[in-house]
């Protein structure tokens, strides 16, 4: 067990010394898959659908801030929107804004999740995501979620109803709005699956902020079995279509990856929890203290000194210079061992009165 966690701080020791390269790379790679998958599921912009275009604007999101992946994705759906029809693409313009607005004001660091929703719900493994977010994140991440379930949902119903949309002139506007609008308002799935991401989040981040043992696998555990309960229920009662075996399955991924995530970023030692107790002019603090497992390549072991002070010398009685943290300088007390400082056994006088019969000369 040991050697795992030596390979887990070696891994951590890694990223944090080439995270500079690292980063761009992973966002190059995230946008590329987002905007590869918008062009094979829309493609009805032709001059933007190659892999050409899509390189050069990954390219540009890889050196930019990670929210630029979520405005060249809302540009490639809107570009596909417009060659597909002009009122498509002004209502999409407006709902992308509303969106906007709404995750700008509760969650503006969750522009990926924002972006990737989408794309995993096309690829059918969205319920992993909930679980992640509620122990990697933080509860405002619930309208980022929402927001890109609904992106999704409004882009799945513009694919669905595309062949209708492209033999309606402009005169149709109203037609056009009003099919895009109520398919919208009325789509029982995205309803259920936008409540049972919520509770989700807020369930597993609750769970994980508790101070009790083992309390990420508990939020773990949780927030798997509510998220599949939700969904399943809904599914029955409303008949929203949504694959049972997708849903478990992405639950499950979802689980083996949020474990992979408390591995690097939550391991501790239950066994050695410490309490502390201590006050001040105003307060008093009752503190819990569990260790983090931190393995390196060297021998562990050690007992390390702490809350050391400077040794200052005192004149006892005798007239000779004595330290006030109870060390005995001619003692050996061996790097594995350790001293307790204002300990009895040392104090000034009886010391030498016991040990050296009233001579301090001696």
């Amino acid at each position: 067990m040991k050697k795992v966690f030596e390979i887990r701080e070696k891994i951590i020791e890694l990223y944090y010394k080439y995270d500079a390269f690292i980063l761009p790379v992973l966002k190059l790679i995230v946008a590329f898959i987002v905007l590869h998958t918008l062009n094979s599921k829309m493609g009805y912009f032709t001059k933007i659908d190659n892999v050409a275009v899509e390189l050069i604007a990954s390219l540009l999101c890889s050196f930019l801030p990670s929210g630029m992946i979520l405005v060249f994705a809302g540009l490639f759906s809107l570009l596909h929107m417009y060659g597909l029809s002009l009122i498509v693409a002004g209502l999409g313009a407006v709902l992308y804004i509303v969106l906007y607005l709404l995750f700008l004001r509760f969650s503006p660091k969750s522009s990926l999740v924002v972006a990737a929703l989408p794309v995993l719900m096309l690829w059918k493994i969205p319920y992993m995501l909930p679980i992640i977010l509620g122990l990697a994140a933080s509860p405002g991440t619930v309208v980022a979620a929402g927001c890109g379930v609904v992106a999704y949902y409004f882009l799945h119903i513009i694919n669905s109803n595309s062949a209708t949309i492209a033999t309606m002139e402009l005169s149709d506007i109203q037609d056009q709005f009003k099919l895009l609008v109520d398919s919208l308002i009325a789509n029982k799935g995205m309803i259920i699956v936008v409540v049972a991401f919520a509770v989700t989040i807020i369930v597993v981040y609750l769970i994980r902020r508790l101070p009790i043992k083992r309390n990420w696998e508990i939020a773990i555990g949780a927030g798997a079995v509510i998220q599949i309960l939700i969904l399943l229920i809904g599914d029955v009662k409303l008949d929203t279509g949504i694959s049972p075996l997708n849903v478990i399955l992405g639950s499950l991924l979802g689980v083996a990856i949020a474990f992979a995530l408390k591995f690097f970023k939550f391991c501790v030692d239950f066994n050695r929890t410490e309490r502390v107790q201590f006050e001040d002019d105003d307060y008093y603090y009752y503190v819990k203290a569990v260790p983090k497992i931190n393995v390196g390549g060297e021998e562990i072991g050690r007992v390390r000194r702490i809350n050391r002070r400077e040794r200052k010398p005192f004149i006892d009685s005798w007239g000779q210079e004595v330290y006030d943290d109870g060390i005995d300088e001619n003692y050996d007390y061996g790097e594995d061992e350790y001293y307790e400082e204002g300990s009895e056994e040392y104090d000034s006088e009886e010391y030498y009165e016991e040990n050296y019969d009233g001579d301090p000369g001696q």
